[in-house]
């Protein structure tokens, strides 16, 4: 019997094969069923609620965003309005100190002198700025003060009916926010009438115009180039910032003392406007400030406050780079320029050289196209930068090319400083020589250190005197001139004879000659021997010397000499006199007064020294009375023995006499 089989199940031969039914949920057929709900069917049961947790994680931070939001905005706007009616840019003129630094034209004395030659010539020229408005020459100028312990640059503002407005607060705050390497700092303003003033950076190198014009300053290219880019720099951070110079020429950009080029006199239009009367386009640009307004700005059919506007100006600045001269003062004072007129293009030297331009014709090329006619082929002052870095790839900083050019100039010092140091050595040389002709050395040196040179005895030395013949008729025959003359090349061969002896010569009083040896040097008593050797050789000379003047006539000297004691020192403080004093020098001198032409007399004292030098030969004269001195015995000293040869040497020879002699 076969067992029943449970429900569901099917035989298939021997195979039992059980079936089981389920009901399947489907999540999308629109039918929310008991097994579906919002987490695994939110297509038909709906999206589940959210819970509190995620509100609040979804809703703090937005919240928290919009409240910042909009707290920054109220901030941003509190502060623009704290910063537009902030005064701490307000300075009382009191409180500025001027008089130290004087009145200078930025920072020079050239614009100052500029200023006057102009006022005189004419007292309506109008000149420096195109603005809108008339102003006088007097605005190109400023005056430095002391303010808060650091100099300013002052510049006056001639309105005798100032008023605060909201717009000047509003162009205040614009000059506040920039900040920028290339322009001049904005520091304060006076506003107190009548002393209006807008108070700055100074820069103490004076204005871009002073520097160029000054000779005495080496600018080389690379200085000009990088004068030419800071001012590109400075124009387009201004720019960029929505605001335009119009007013823009070489004398308000100024130099720091970095050499650093600065633009200065940017915004502050109704704060810097002046009284004035308007002309009829409400515009007047003089003659001179005509030369840096373009075209479009004169004729009034576009504003000076432009981009095209500034670059054109920029290209009479680039012109006076170039040439380092004074476009202005090419100009006829009086004389209207015609619009068309442009200053002719600079003449620059290409070449490797400092003082030539690195690229003549991109430099050239640039003017032009800053000073085109039409506007819109001007290029911005973005792409004159670029073109300024393509002529100048070195970029040197201002710096480092003035520590350059002071190497270069400390170099050229030195080699000056010694060339002047081996000429101040020559002349001292030559001071030197001519003060130990008048003293002796260790005297003179004693002198000239400011030690007291004190008199000195010396127990042994010899004195030469000699005088010339017939001196007096002589003189009474002559000329002074033919004196002087005469006196003057006899006593040059003297002393080239004494030149050769151990010998000094003490001084020359009109026709007297005054030789002494063993002073101030000592030496033994090889002076005798000195003496007499250079008294022969000064006699023999006479036999050959010509009278200039009278050179028939016959030059005859008479000598005397002695020895014996002497005391010597320099006598007087202006024109010091080297003195010989002792009854030695007076013997001497009658040594002299009682010789004959041509002949040489000595002393007994220094024939008994000759004598025991050897190689003199002495003729006794014999004994005679002298004044003041007695009866004394003298001899003639003739001559030089032939086998002498120095008496320093003190030779064997034979004396001239055969016993010794005294006095």
């Amino acid at each position: 019997m076969l067992n029943p089989r449970p429900h569901g199940t099917v035989l298939i031969g021997m195979t039992e094969i059980a079936a089981r039914s389920f009901v399947v949920s489907v999540c999308g057929d629109d039918v929310c069923e008991v097994e579906e709900n919002c987490l695994n069917c939110p297509a038909d049961c709906g999206i589940c609620p959210m819970s509190i947790a995620i509100k609040v994680a979804i809703g703090l931070p937005v919240a928290l965003f919009s409240s910042g939001f909009i707290l920054t905005m109220v901030w941003i706007q509190y502060q623009k309005q704290r910063m537009l009616w902030d005064e701490s840019w307000i300075i009382s003129y009191k409180r500025i100190i001027f008089g130290r630094t004087g009145l200078l034209g930025l920072g020079s004395t050239m614009s100052l002198q500029r200023i006057r030659s102009n006022s005189t010539n004419s007292q309506t020229t109008e000149v420096t700025v195109c603005t809108g408005v008339n102003t006088s020459f007097r605005q190109d100028f400023i005056q430095p003060g002391l303010y808060d312990g650091r100099t300013v640059a002052v510049k006056h503002i001639q309105n005798k009916h100032f008023t605060l407005c909201k717009t000047i607060r509003k162009e205040v705050k614009e000059v506040r926010l920039l900040d920028h390497p290339n322009l001049c700092k904005f520091i304060g303003g006076s506003i107190e009438v009548p002393y209006v003033s807008i108070i700055t950076e100074y820069c103490p190198k004076g204005s871009l115009s002073d520097v160029l014009l000054n000779e005495d300053i080496p600018i080389n290219w690379g200085f000009r180039l990088s004068f030419a880019t800071d001012i590109a720099r400075g124009m387009s951070y201004l720019h960029q910032h929505k605001m335009f110079h119009g007013r823009l020429h070489s004398r308000n950009c100024v130099i720091d003392d970095r050499w650093v080029c600065k633009i200065s006199d940017y915004g502050l239009t109704v704060f810097r406007r002046e009284d004035f009367e308007a002309t009829s386009n409400g515009f007047n640009c003089g003659n001179v400030n005509r030369l840096y307004c373009a075209p479009e700005v004169v004729l009034g059919s576009s504003p000076n406050m432009t981009v095209a506007a500034d670059v054109y100006s920029y290209s009479i600045i680039l012109v006076e780079i170039a040439t380092r001269s004074d476009l202005i003062s090419h100009q006829a004072e009086g004389v209207r320029v015609d619009i068309a007129w442009r200053p002719p293009l600079p003449e620059v030297k290409a070449g490797k050289a400092d003082t030539d331009c690195p690229s003549q014709e991109d430099y050239c090329e640039l003017i032009k196209k800053c000073w085109n006619h039409n506007v819109t082929t001007r290029p911005t002052f973005e792409q004159v930068k670029k073109n300024l870095d393509k002529m100048n790839p070195h970029k040197v900083s201002p710096v480092d090319m003035m520590m350059n050019l002071m190497e270069k100039y400390s170099k050229h010092l030195e080699a000056i400083v010694a060339e002047r140091t081996q000429d101040l050595l020559q002349e001292k040389q030559k001071t030197d020589r001519l003060l130990y002709s008048m003293l002796p050395k260790p005297v003179a040196d004693d002198l000239r250190q400011g030690r007291t040179s004190e008199a000195q005895s010396y127990s042994n030395a010899t004195v030469y005197f000699s005088d010339i013949v017939g001196f007096t008729q002589l003189s009474g025959a002559s000329t002074p001139h033919q004196v002087v003359d005469f006196l003057n090349q006899l006593y040059t061969s003297f002393d080239d004879i004494i030149d050769n002896y151990d010998v000094y010569k003490v001084e020359t009083i009109g026709d007297a000659y005054m030789v002494v040896s063993g002073v101030p040097q000592q030496n033994g008593i090889n002076h005798a021997g000195e003496i007499a050797s250079m008294a022969l050789d000064l006699v023999s000379v006479c036999h050959t010397f010509k009278i200039p003047h009278k050179p028939n006539t016959q030059l005859q000297i008479r000598a005397g000499i002695h020895s014996g004691p002497v005391v010597a020192g320099v006598v007087g403080t202006k024109m010091p006199r080297y003195c010989l004093f002792g009854d030695t020098v007076n013997t001497a001198s009658r040594m002299e007064s009682t010789s004959e032409a041509l002949k040489i007399q000595v002393s007994g004292a220094t024939a008994n020294l000759l004598h025991t030098l050897k190689g003199y030969i002495l003729t006794c004269r014999g004994t005679f009375n002298v004044k003041g001195k007695g009866d004394m015995t003298t001899w003639w000293l003739e001559a030089k023995r032939d086998d002498f040869t120095d008496p320093l040497l003190n030779t064997s020879a034979s004396s001239g006499f055969p016993v010794s002699v005294s006095d």
